[in-house]
């Protein structure tokens, strides 16, 4: 919070406002509150706390000024409208400010005759006074009200309306146009976001896919590793039993001097025939 011109006004500093580029307080002698701002200020509201009612007026400048005389003894809200943002601003009047001789009776038409540049006040169809007092106080008129015609009047009003009207419908469109293009970048986002949790699901079904596949190739290795080992057995199976078939198959036979001795008999030996049986007369061999 700080304080200026302590005897007539204070105003309470928005910090946030500050921190946006919109610079705010009052001049020299305390009677005009003075804004800066790097973004055009479209509008303002005035809200009267002891009245319980606000005015509102369009601008479109980046610097305002706001002459004091107009608001009496007590408590005000000034709320400044930028496309970003509203930035209120407390303001407590302390003691009456006095009105200049001069001053314009009409609040929004002094704030845009001490706001807008010659120039920029002819594009509007205001008629810029001969000069500005260093104070900030608008100098007096230099054209008469009595030397301007009713219809000269009407037609200047007109212009305004018409030129209020399109900077109206401009800032409208602005407006329509930012929450477009938010909208826009929103669905955008949450498109976004819908792609990266497919693309998350469908890599996770790739690798739960992929163990699958590598399991199914694992027993499908172990069966073919288990296939050759049992072929490799059976071959040896076959070649130990083709090995045993090529032996000649032996028949054993009792001693017989009339049997021919080859590779198919195991014929009994004499000495064992002899030990075994008995001459034919009875008696063993040995006697």
């Amino acid at each position: 919070m700080f304080s200026q011109t302590r005897s007539k006004t204070t105003i309470v500093e928005n910090v946030n406002a500050t921190k946006a580029g919109l610079f705010h307080g009052l001049n020299k002698t305390g009677d005009t509150i003075v804004l800066k701002s790097n973004k055009d200020i479209y509008r303002f509201t005035f809200l009267f706390h002891n009245k319980k009612e606000s005015i509102m007026m369009d601008l479109g400048s980046k610097e305002a000024k706001i002459p004091l005389h107009h608001f009496n003894v007590g408590r005000y809200t000034v709320v400044a409208y930028r496309e970003d943002a509203v930035y209120p601003i407390s303001l407590n009047r302390i003691q009456d400010i006095e009105k200049p001789e001069d001053a314009v009776a009409d609040l929004e038409e002094d704030v845009l005759r001490a706001s807008l540049s010659k120039d920029e006040q002819r594009k509007r169809n205001i008629t810029p006074r001969a000069s500005i007092n260093k104070d900030t106080r608008l100098a007096s008129a230099t054209i008469e009200e009595d030397e301007i015609s009713f219809e000269e009047k009407l037609a200047k009003e007109r212009k305004l309306v018409v030129l209020r009207q399109r900077e109206y419908n401009a800032r409208i469109k602005r407006e329509v146009e930012a929450k477009s293009m938010k909208e826009q970048v929103f669905a955008q986002a949450e498109a976004n976001k819908k792609v990266s949790e497919q693309e998350k699901l469908a890599k996770e079904e790739a690798q739960r896919e992929a163990k699958r596949l590598a399991i199914k190739e694992k027993e499908a290795n172990t069966v073919a590793a288990r296939y050759k080992r049992n072929q490799r057995i059976l071959k040896q199976h076959a070649a130990t039993l083709a090995s045993s078939k090529k032996k000649v198959d032996t028949k054993e036979v009792k001693y017989n001097i009339s049997e021919i001795n080859n590779n198919s008999l195991e014929k009994q030996t004499r000495e064992e025939y002899r030990k075994q049986n008995l001459r034919p007369n009875g008696l063993p061999y040995e006697d």
